[in-house]
């Protein structure tokens, strides 16, 4: 039994690592012993689990992001699950300036989107570059399809 194994067999496993062993198991099993069509089928379910686990894994600081637009922008609002619709409405309605303050949290809330969506789109080194000034820590998530 390998030092993996060893740590997929213990008492608690996190829904990262079930996550990581399906993509893994598709990516180095599945999908070589396929053809055509379904081992591209199975490329997408590997890279559909990327998408999930990067997901978890920045999901609580874009909700914060949006939470923290939500409350500057319409501080008379009633927060629900999901406050982007209303912050796309206020702005729809021009109850929100398209300021640079504005324009800053769009920036930053794309840089996070699409760090979830494909790290690896080449944009999104050129945006993040441009973008340096915005005052994030968005870190470059692995990618490791």
């Amino acid at each position: 039994m390998t030092e993996l194994d060893e740590s997929i067999t213990a008492t608690h496993v996190t829904s990262q690592e079930l996550l990581q062993a399906v993509k893994g198991f598709l990516a180095e099993t599945v999908t070589p012993a396929l053809n055509d069509r379904d081992q591209f089928n199975a490329r997408v379910a590997a890279n559909v689990i990327g998408i999930v686990q990067r997901e978890q894994a920045l999901g609580p600081r874009l909700s914060a992001l949006d939470h923290a637009a939500f409350s500057k922008w319409i501080p008379d609002g009633a927060p629900d699950d999901d406050v982007v619709p209303q912050i796309s409405q206020a702005l729809a309605k021009r109850r929100i300036k398209p300021d640079a303050a504005f324009l800053d949290y769009l920036k930053q809330r794309q840089l996070l989107l699409s760090a979830i969506n494909n790290p690896r789109y080449a944009n999104r080194v050129v945006a993040a570059e441009k973008w340096r000034y915005l005052t994030t820590d968005i870190d470059p998530v692995a990618d490791t399809r």
